[in-house]
């Protein structure tokens, strides 16, 4: 008789054995089905967020070892500023897709209103005392077609974005959002004037007085719309406040060339330095130039080679700062759902070779007598292996097959449970977090929505490889004791 046709009639015949070596498999497979499920689970989550959280690193003081340091080795360190010469340096690597550096200021105007929300009285109030005079955020430019249309984080709506001459020029022009340039009834090729006063704070009084000031003309060359920000305020109620002050500060963003905030910042600290000797004598060494750097990869996958090269370039005590850095702040329930799969799998395979082995091999001894006979009648050894292999791995699939669904809704319950017991990431569920000068509008809320156990291709393929991998690996000791049978001492 065929060597396939007895394996599958010693199924059927031993219905027993056979049902107890696939209720094995089954229990075994739902461990290992569902560390597989949490696995790719937890995995796809955070190829998913560091995909929504950008490719965008900046370059700025590693303040987390600033504050590690000691009083002298702080009152050793010399500081060094990021020059122009390094930002462009680092943007010329192969990863960066494009990158600017910018400075920023604040301005106010004496000829235009600050753009504002319809806002109720105590907003009102709030927004008075946070706006302080200086409403206008004056953001400097490099990157001629503007880095945050490009992004997506606002559009042109009307006119353009600044020239490569105007930008190495410092030409005055500016691009204002539609609704600042909607409340003060300018449009492109108007021109407006905004204040740099530059005050002095007494102690004695508490208040402020002018020491000098001068205005800026700049022309208006283009208008643009924010393109984020609205639909997370209408989607996250409690953070509406922050949201709010988001928006009206991005409103009142006007941008011009880096060259014209330079130029107002020496402004700035020349009147300073007419009174003050100390502040003459830093103008004399150093110019006021503070550049903030920010770098768009060609894909997340670039961001940690990119920072492994950047590293040794920068000066002490800078480092690189990525938006996918945040995912390591909020992926605690992640993380403990991926540790403790990648244990329950490793004891799951284990146990799966240990207890179908000893199964295969306690039912073989009992065979003993059956296998002898084949092996006197002149069969060969490998088709004797090769029955009781197919044995094993036809209800083995079966067993796999079966789990392969109930370790899946296994997999999902214990997460569940996982997630509802993280305490300590539930508390930060809605809050909107801002890493280190990087806006994503990321929660931990959206981390948990991201995940998802589900029946994939990958996962079925993944489970099935392990599954009867680890079957074929279990049936090495009932195998060695076929091969080893001497059938003239069975048959005595």
């Amino acid at each position: 008789m065929n060597f396939m046709k007895r394996a599958f009639l010693g199924i059927t015949r031993k219905k027993g054995k056979s049902l107890i070596l696939l209720a094995v498999i089954f229990i075994l497979g739902n461990l290992i089905s569902g560390a597989i499920a949490i696995q790719q689970a937890t995995g796809n989550v955070e190829s998913t967020i560091k995909e929504r959280l950008g490719t965008a690193a900046i370059v700025d003081m590693d303040y987390k070892a600033w504050d590690t340091m000691s009083e002298e080795e702080l009152e050793a360190l010399e500081l060094e500023e990021l020059g122009v010469d390094l930002i462009e340096q680092i943007g010329e690597l192969p990863y960066v897709k494009y990158y600017d550096y910018s400075m920023t200021t604040w301005m106010g105007s004496e000829s235009i209103e600050p753009y504002q929300e319809e806002l109720n009285e105590e907003e009102a109030v709030m927004y008075e005392e946070y706006e302080d005079n200086i409403p206008f955020i004056l953001k400097g430019i490099n990157y001629a077609p503007v880095i945050d249309f490009e992004e997506g984080k606002g559009e042109l709506a009307d006119g353009r974005v600044f020239t490569e001459e105007e930008i190495e020029n410092g030409t005055s022009v500016a691009i204002i959002s539609q609704k600042l340039a909607e409340q003060n009834n300018l449009e492109v090729g108007d021109t407006f004037t905004l204040l740099n006063a530059v005050y002095e704070y007494s102690e004695e009084t508490g208040e402020e007085t002018v020491l000098d000031s001068r205005d800026i003309v700049l022309e208006v060359i283009g208008l643009f719309d924010p393109q984020s920000g609205k639909e997370e305020t209408e989607s996250k109620e409690e953070d509406s406040d922050m949201f709010l002050m988001e928006d009206i500060d991005y409103q009142n963003t006007v941008y011009v060339p880096n060259a014209i905030i330079s130029a107002e910042e020496q402004y700035y600290w020349e009147v300073y330095a007419e009174d003050d000797p100390e502040i003459a004598e830093m103008l004399e060494e150093e110019t006021m130039e503070y550049y903030m750097p920010i770098y768009y990869l060609n894909n997340p996958e670039d961001i940690e080679p990119f920072e492994e090269e950047v590293a040794p370039l920068l000066p002490e005590l800078y480092t690189v700062i990525s938006a996918s850095d945040q995912y390591d702040d909020i992926s605690g329930p992640m993380e403990s759902m991926s540790t403790l799969s990648k244990y329950v799998l490793l004891v799951a395979v284990i146990a799966t070779v240990l207890i179908t082995g000893l199964v295969v091999l306690l039912f073989l001894r009992d065979r003993k007598r059956e296998l002898g006979i084949y092996l006197s009648l002149g069969e060969k050894r490998g088709k004797v292996v090769g029955q009781i292999l197919i044995e094993v791995i036809v209800v083995a699939f079966v067993g796999i097959t079966l789990s392969l669904f109930t370790g899946n809704l296994l997999a999902g319950q214990v997460s569940d449970t996982i997630m509802k017991a993280d305490d300590t990431q539930e508390e930060s569920y809605e809050e909107v977090i801002y890493y280190e000068g990087i806006e994503t509008n990321l929660t931990a809320e959206d981390v948990m929505d991201s995940y998802e156990v589900s029946l994939n291709s990958s996962y079925v393929l993944g489970f099935y490889g392990i599954g009867l991998l680890t079957i074929l690996i279990s049936t090495i000791i009932p195998l060695i004791y076929i091969v080893r049978l001497n059938p003239k001492k069975i048959l005595m």
